[in-house]
């Protein structure tokens, strides 16, 4: 490549952990004590991505999806995930591996998801206990979700790494968004979540299959 990179800013959900039975375990249990339908867990493979309360949404009756509701079984669901939060959940075939090969290029690394902080910090600390991340940035309310910038931005200016020499690594249209809207090359993976068809068409500088291949674009 014609630009070293020297800092990797990765999506969590889809991307270094497969949480997607934790989440919609929880996601469910939230929905029958409300007396919603519940959803496949293929299904929310599809709703989760935007943040928990985009994936509240996508998961009640269109009619019901009001402000109000949506709060309530958001407050639902994060009682429900912090029981069982660890539990089917593993890192992807690979990433361990990548994440050990970055550190031995000395790449600065960090996390860039729209779970809620606490429940990031939570994952990454007890599956990569090994691995320093420069920053854990998860949702708060202090800044907008991706594919908002901001958190991206945030991360680079603390690193004092231009955007021309990083990279954000995610599973999702909203992952590839966000790498443009930084200005950052953005890459694609197929084992998470979507498929090659969403990555392209939100414009994936490229596309990955397998963790290690990643090491080729760095």
């Amino acid at each position: 490549m014609d630009l070293q990179m020297k800092a990797i800013l990765f999506d969590l959900d889809g991307t270094l952990l497969n949480t997607l039975s934790s989440i919609s375990t929880a996601f469910n249990q939230a929905l029958e004590q409300m007396g919603y339908p519940q959803h496949s867990t293929e299904q929310y493979r599809y709703f989760i991505g935007d943040g928990v309360f985009q994936c509240a949404r996508r998961c009640l009756p269109v009619k019901e999806a009001n402000k109000a509701t949506i709060a309530r079984l958001v407050e639902l669901e994060r009682i429900e995930y912090q029981k069982s939060w660890h539990q089917q959940v593993q890192p992807y075939d690979g990433v361990a591996d990548l994440l050990v090969e970055i550190g031995k290029r000395k790449l600065s690394t960090a996390v860039l998801t729209n779970k809620d902080q606490q429940a990031a910090e939570q994952c990454v600390q007890r599956f990569f206990p090994s691995h320093e991340f420069s920053h854990i940035l998860g949702y708060d309310g202090t800044r907008p979700h991706k594919p908002d910038p901001t958190g991206g931005n945030w991360i680079l200016e603390k690193l004092g790494i231009d955007e021309k020499h990083a990279m954000m690594v995610g599973d999702t249209a909203v992952d590839i968004l966000t790498g443009k809207a930084c200005k950052m090359r953005a890459v694609g993976v197929l084992w998470g979540f979507r498929e090659a068809a969403e990555l392209n068409e939100a414009g994936a500088d490229h596309i990955i299959q397998q963790p290690c291949e990643l090491l080729a674009l760095l």
